[in-house]
């Protein structure tokens, strides 16, 4: 081989080189776009998740929406108190409390309710509901294909065994990606509540008791049982379903302890247990006790 040829290779592809250097270098001085030096600020602030639950489709947008100030220094629900701090701090105004949120399911079937067809699709919620309504005979109920699960950017949701999407609240952040995934989530299968919301009513059928019960046998059969035995009167039966008031809920769990179904469980981030120790398992929830003594769900009301 010449060594002269390769010299010339070697040369050539060089001066290319930098000549393409160069020219990258002047159109990125030229066509460079200036950066609110605040914007950089707020954005090293926020937990770069883009999940958009603040209505913006990047953390990029958010730090320039809350730059301008059209949307408000708690509007990031992923970062918490923390961030909203953090953003007070870069924008120079007053700090605002966050009112923390995170995602509860109104559902306990699973495998326990019947399916109204076999179902042989792409295994997704979203597609299974485009099917004729989907195959869950419970017009309201859990799919359980785990959309919810792969959507959620902070794995805060696993499937378990009963094929129902348990939420871990210490990773929750409550922002709602998985409500907008869940093909049933505008319609409260999945819900934003307090963190501090201590009781989950796992069921979300409106439909007549006796048709539920064929379904599900897990659901709600609006006994009332819970509204009577609530001494703050904060659950009542609201069309044909159990919905708990969190603002007058005390945390006794006579609720729970009641309720012949045993779908209502204690939940929130100040439980006695880790949500995948309550989920779905009532009163019968490891070092569970009412607070108020009272009829337990298998006696009769007098």
């Amino acid at each position: 081989m010449d060594p002269l040829l390769v010299i010339k290779a070697v040369a050539a592809l060089s001066v290319i080189g930098l000549a393409a250097a160069a020219m990258l270098t002047a159109a990125s001085r030229k066509f460079s776009v200036e950066v609110d030096p605040k914007v950089e600020r707020v954005l090293s602030v926020l937990p770069g998740a883009n999940c958009g639950a603040c209505g913006n489709p990047s953390c990029f947008a958010a730090a320039e929406a809350l730059v301008e100030g059209t949307i408000p220094v708690t509007a990031c629900t992923a970062g918490g108190q923390a961030v909203a701090d953090g953003v007070a701090d870069a924008l120079g105004v007053e700090k605002c409390a966050v009112a923390s949120i995170v995602s509860l399911r109104h559902c306990g079937g699973g495998r326990a309710a019947s399916r109204s067809f076999e179902y042989s699709g792409v295994l997704e919620c979203n597609s299974v509901a485009r099917l004729a309504g989907g195959d869950l005979t419970c017009p309201a109920g859990c799919f359980g294909y785990g959309d919810c699960a792969r959507a959620c950017p902070f794995g805060a949701i696993t499937m378990d065994s009963r094929d129902l999407p348990v939420i871990d609240l210490d990773r929750c952040t409550g922002c709602e990606v998985c409500v907008r995934e869940c093909p049933r989530g505008a319609a409260g299968l999945l819900a934003m509540v307090p963190e501090d919301a201590a009781i989950a009513v796992r069921c979300n059928s409106h439909d007549k008791p006796r048709a539920r019960k064929d379904y599900c046998s897990m659901c709600c059969i609006a006994c009332k049982k819970c509204e009577k035995a609530c001494p703050a009167d904060a659950i009542h039966v609201v069309d044909l379903l159990a919905v708990v008031d969190f603002d007058k809920c005390t945390e006794c769990g006579m609720c729970v302890d009641v309720c012949p179904q045993e779908c209502i469980d204690l939940t929130g981030r100040q439980a006695i247990a880790p949500a995948r120790s309550l989920d779905g398992r009532g009163p019968k929830a490891d070092g569970f006790a009412p607070l108020v003594a009272g009829p337990s769900a298998g006696d009769e009301q007098t």
